[in-house]
């Protein structure tokens, strides 16, 4: 729904002031529609994918790793940057093979995402994986992880109990359980 008594912000400048191949970051310079001037900054980076492995209707699979950033080992649906000239779906089945070691037989899109509207130009894909066989397993050479097999709904609990704090967990776990 649009409302026509918004206006959208004016662009001035922008430059780039960092960039690796995961993100970029720029600083802008906007005009408010008051007329008035001021910086934005924004980290753009690439889509992402985001996959509850379920190997029955009440098992799902997650994930354990270290993540710098907050020091700290999160749990966590597999998920994942999407490559270029890559489909959501074709990076959907190369990050199951990387974290946990599973194909997927079916794929189902179960969410759409932006995970910081203010700060963030980014997008997200969730899935729903099942029919999972097991193959050999690809990791990435800069992660490593501990996968875990549980009840759905220990892992719906881990939500409540603020366990599960990722967004992309948080919302994929949740869909899949609303659904059963």
């Amino acid at each position: 729904m649009t409302d026509s008594k918004i206006q959208p912000w004016k662009c001035l400048s922008q430059r780039m002031v960092y960039e690796n191949p995961w993100m970029t970051v720029y600083e802008d310079q906007v005009q408010l529609p008051n007329g008035r001037t001021t910086i934005y900054g924004i980290m753009e980076t690439k889509e992402f994918v985001g996959i509850v492995p379920l190997l029955d209707a009440n098992t799902v699979i997650l994930t354990r790793q270290y993540r710098y950033i907050q020091d700290e080992v999160t749990w966590e649906i597999v998920s994942g940057a999407i490559d270029k000239n890559e489909t959501p779906e074709q990076a959907a089945q190369r990050e199951l093979r990387e974290e946990i070691g599973y194909q997927a037989n079916t794929l189902k899109l179960i969410s759409v995402m932006r995970s910081n509207k203010s700060l963030m130009r980014d997008f997200g894909y969730i899935f729903l994986a099942q029919g999972l066989t097991s193959c050999v397993k690809e990791p990435d050479e800069t992660e490593e992880f501990e996968t875990v097999t549980m009840p759905l709904a220990n892992a719906l609990d881990m939500i409540k109990r603020h366990e599960i704090t990722d967004c992309v967990s948080i919302i994929g776990l949740l869909m899949v359980g609303s659904q059963s």
